[in-house]
């Protein structure tokens, strides 16, 4: 991304870890995957009852569990250029802001629902149906709900909104 993108990235995850904080009293894990794609992707979990450090632990479980190489990056430190020019890579960036990277080999593949496994394990929010994304599909009433839900929710933390009285 370029910079000014990547600035209104972090704004909007620095206001998704605000109301979750305020409203769900939960600490936020965002994971960022760049596999064998041409685009990236960001997701956000809320996690409640647990702390970075148990956060961090069952990341590095699972990293055992498949034998993935991991880097701690702490916060405020560029992670960027750890990665090799063409190298896929996994980041879990929690609450604090302290990050944690694994680099992909091209001899194995990496797991791709890892970031959905490890937050769905039983050590976390136990939800072992969520690791596969097929296994969450709603109905189209229920997603139009739950927008309508976030967006209520969110609308005082967002940092893009525009302010109706300025016009």
């Amino acid at each position: 991304l370029e910079e000014g993108q990547q600035a209104d990235v972090e704004r909007f995850k620095s206001a998704l870890r605000t109301m979750n904080r305020t409203l769900k009293k939960s600490t936020t894990v965002f994971f960022e995957r760049s596999l064998a794609t041409s685009h990236l992707q960001i997701q956000s979990v809320p996690v409640a009852r647990f702390s970075v450090a148990d956060i961090k632990d069952a990341f590095y479980t699972f990293a055992s569990r498949y034998s993935l190489e991991v880097q701690e990056v702490p916060a405020g430190e560029p992670w960027k250029e750890l990665i090799p020019a063409g190298c896929d890579y996994f980041l879990a960036e929690f609450e604090n802001q302290d990050k944690l990277l694994f680099l992909c080999s091209n001899s194995a593949r990496f797991p791709l629902q890892f970031g959905r496994e490890v937050l769905a394990s039983e050590v976390l929010l136990n939800m072992p149906r969520r690791v596969n994304w097929k296994s969450c599909q709603v109905s189209q009433e229920q997603e139009e709900y739950d927008v309508k839900e976030f967006r209520g929710h969110f609308q005082e933390f967002d940092p893009f909104k525009v302010d109706s009285d300025s016009d």
